[in-house]
């Protein structure tokens, strides 16, 4: 079956069994109020010719991020049924997409239908997308600037914490000392509760951000009907932002361990 885009269809009336059997996509079915069964007039112009045809089924199509706003009526016939629908114009062909068994060999199919000499150029689905998504590629930019942003700012928000909590065990270091335990155990301390804070937190903004783009492409998904994702967060962004998380909070807990250590024991208990 192919999958042509008409310039309007309008219900005709219930199946009556002879027409020729089309699917239409979930969204275009919304659109024009039809069912699998009905029977509606299509036409390649609004000047017609107008044929009667059957909704065989429905399908959501794989869309491209270009194409989720698009709101033309979405139909797929097969090859002879199109061809007599467009007459006159049955030649001419946008795009063919072929989909292989074998992923792996796209490359080399591309290469060897480009290599016929039919006339046409043949790309992979990877090098179309890279094509025609240079505005998609600045957003990814921009986004990844906007997150490298949100982690600094989050890091010194993080080394803040880390040096308020350090001046509120004050009292505590200032007690261990007395009680004569050594540098080292107090510097371990401190250091423990530091990166004990820091993994809690990194855990708790990786919750918050997959919380956040569930809700993100579960709205945006049923706004558009598509199943393209708008938001994801990946584990390399996750383990990223983790590791930094914990360097520095590690980092701001031995600072503030080596400022609690220069202090006598009776300054920091406030004697």
């Amino acid at each position: 079956m192919l999958a042509g885009l008409l310039a309007a269809a309008a219900i005709a009336g219930p199946a009556r069994g002879t027409e020729t059997e089309v699917a239409l996509s979930e969204r275009t079915a919304r659109a024009l109020g039809v069912a699998a069964g009905d029977v509606i007039e299509v036409a390649p112009t609004a000047a017609g010719p107008w044929q009667r045809v059957r909704v065989a089924h429905l399908y959501r199509p794989l869309l491209y991020p270009t194409e989720i706003a698009d709101r033309d009526a979405d139909i797929r016939l097969h090859l002879p049924d199109l061809q007599a629908l467009a007459a006159g114009g049955g030649d001419e062909v946008d795009s063919i997409v072929v989909r292989l068994r074998d992923p792996s060999r796209a490359s080399r199919v591309a290469a060897d239908l480009t290599a016929m000499g039919l006339g046409v150029r043949a790309y992979t689905s990877a090098e179309l997308a890279r094509r025609n998504s240079s505005s998609f590629e600045v957003v990814a930019r921009f986004h990844r600037a906007i997150g490298a942003v949100a982690v600094l700012a989050g890091s010194v928000f993080l080394v803040t914490i880390m040096t308020l909590r350090g001046e509120e065990m004050r009292r505590e270091v200032g007690m261990m000392r007395l009680m004569g335990l050594g540098g080292r155990t107090v510097a371990g301390t401190v250091l423990f509760v530091a990166t004990a804070v820091a993994t809690a937190g990194s855990l708790a903004g990786a919750g918050l951000a997959y919380a956040f783009s569930f809700a993100i492409n579960t709205y945006y998904r049923r706004l558009f009907e598509t199943d393209i994702l708008f938001s994801r967060v990946t584990w390399r962004l996750v383990a990223d932002a983790t590791v930094l998380s914990i360097v520095l909070g590690t980092a701001a807990g031995a600072l503030t361990a080596w400022r609690l250590l220069r202090r006598r024991p009776l300054d920091q208990i406030g004697r």
